[in-house]
């Protein structure tokens, strides 16, 4: 496997583990408060940010291999699975216009890849 391919599934791969950060950012928010010792214990906060900052590092490193105009478009994958996240994790509905959405963003996503 290529560099440019290990590049192209770790922004994959970020993707997937942002769209866990915003999950926890989402059950963090519920016990979000001004009281210092309360938001200091708000666990499920700090994972969120946590996993924010590994997708990140991820990121930033495949960036050292690929380029920018294919990698970006990758990371717009990170609805995708926030929308699947959010039906399992969140009893959140799915509509039709939200699914050809996604699709929308899954051929894009392919189109880019073709295109590299």
């Amino acid at each position: 496997m290529n560099l440019e391919m290990t590049a192209i599934l770790m922004a994959v791969g970020s993707t997937f583990i942002g769209a866990f950060g915003s999950l926890m950012l989402k059950f963090g928010s519920e016990n979000f408060t001004r009281d210092l010792k309360k938001f200091i214990t708000n666990y499920t906060l700090f994972i969120g940010i946590f996993l924010y900052g590994i997708a990140s590092v991820i990121f930033v490193i495949a960036l050292q291999w690929a380029d920018l105009s294919v990698l970006y478009p990758i990371a717009s994958l990170t609805y995708i699975w926030v929308s699947l996240i959010s039906m399992k994790f969140l009893n959140e509905k799915m509509n039709k216009f939200k699914w050809i959405g996604n699709l929308l963003i899954v051929l894009g996503v392919m189109l880019i890849g073709l295109g590299r």
